[in-house]
């Protein structure tokens, strides 16, 4: 479902690691951490921006990864861990409940942006090769064609 992926990148392009991936890691194909990685290797090159919000997401994470250690020692990350944290979310911390209340907010966006412009990709993008923000970029050039639903949704 590559249309998912541009979709969530067009909403990503205000994320302030947008510009440095798109610098620092032309050509990784996004998913399963790749971005993330190389990210990582080139952590000494990051703008300022997207340094305060990796320290802000490890702040939040590192509660979940507490809570995590304390409440599901020994589960596999993915399907065991999340039900077994579901079985504990009465004894999850606060800061770990607000973390993961603000990612699920995140994914809601991004499904909401997904939903309105989906339409607006196959009819304006359907030649555009997914990956590194290409259809986000199609997006925007046909900003002035959009549904009144996707342009509301595309920054």
């Amino acid at each position: 479902m590559t249309i998912l992926i541009a979709l969530l990148l067009a909403q990503a392009a205000q994320h302030p690691c947008v510009d440095d991936a798109k610098r620092l890691c032309p050509g990784v194909q996004p998913g399963q951490g790749r971005i993330a990685a190389c990210l990582k290797a080139h952590k000494d090159q990051l703008s300022q921006a997207c340094n305060a919000r990796i320290a802000e997401f490890r702040e939040g994470a590192q509660a979940c990864e507490d809570d995590m250690a304390k409440l599901c020692p020994g589960t596999k990350p993915g399907t065991e861990r999340h039900q077994c944290m579901q079985q504990h979310k009465d004894q999850v911390s606060p800061a770990c409940r607000e973390f993961f209340a603000q990612a699920m907010e995140r994914r809601g966006e991004a499904r909401d942006v997904m939903r309105a412009c989906r339409g607006d990709a196959q009819k304006f993008c359907k030649d555009v090769k997914a990956g590194e923000g290409r259809i986000a970029q199609c997006l925007k050039e046909h900003q002035s064609e959009l549904s009144r639903e996707c342009a509301a949704k595309i920054p």
